[in-house]
């Protein structure tokens, strides 16, 4: 049974497949859902922090949008050409001795002169690749979201408080700008 179309567009044109037109192909292969703690987090400059790693994302991805006004009064919402990529985040418990704290803290100083030159390095190295581990229920991978052109732009202050009455761990964020990023099946 072929159903009617209003907006006269075929499945193949927007992207859906024949084969979930049909009801039975619809269900899906799984019912498992996908947890937030299953994930494995590296990037190749920093590998202190991937140890400690608690927090990662997948950065939202966003696509402009054109507005093309009309003799009638009203405009028309086309889309654009350019994606925009949110920055990645990554949060990692500091250990004691800070090292995993200071190979961020290094590379965000060696891409700028802060002093002097002795601690600048040539731009081409100020990039790394990073990639994020999605694993499934019974924590196999089963997507890589791989970035390119890493490097970072933000490192979270390290907050010290006597009046608490636990001891917790202290926990910072790095916030990283990139190139792009790409979601392929393990």
């Amino acid at each position: 049974m072929v159903r009617e179309n209003p907006a006269g567009v075929s499945g193949d044109e927007i992207g859906i497949s024949e084969y979930y037109e049909s009801a039975d192909n619809r269900q899906p292969i799984t019912d498992n859902y996908l947890n937030n703690n299953s994930f494995k987090f590296s990037i190749g400059k920093v590998p202190l922090v991937t140890y400690f790693c608690q927090k990662a994302n997948v950065p939202a991805l966003s696509f402009g949008f054109v507005e093309q006004p009309t003799k009638f009064g009203t405009r028309l919402q086309l889309s654009g050409t350019q994606y925009d990529f949110d920055t990645l985040e990554v949060s990692f418990i500091v250990d004691e001795n800070l090292q995993n704290y200071m190979e961020i803290y290094d590379w965000m100083r060696s891409m700028g002169i802060a002093e002097d030159d002795s601690s600048y390095i040539d731009p081409s190295r100020h990039q790394s690749s990073a990639e994020l581990l999605i694993l499934s229920s019974a924590y196999n991978p089963i997507y890589a979201v791989q970035f390119t052109g890493v490097f970072p732009i933000n490192l979270s202050s390290i907050d010290f408080d006597s009046s608490v009455t636990e001891t917790e761990p202290v926990i910072v964020t790095a916030t990283f700008q990139y190139r792009t990023f790409d979601i392929t099946p393990v």
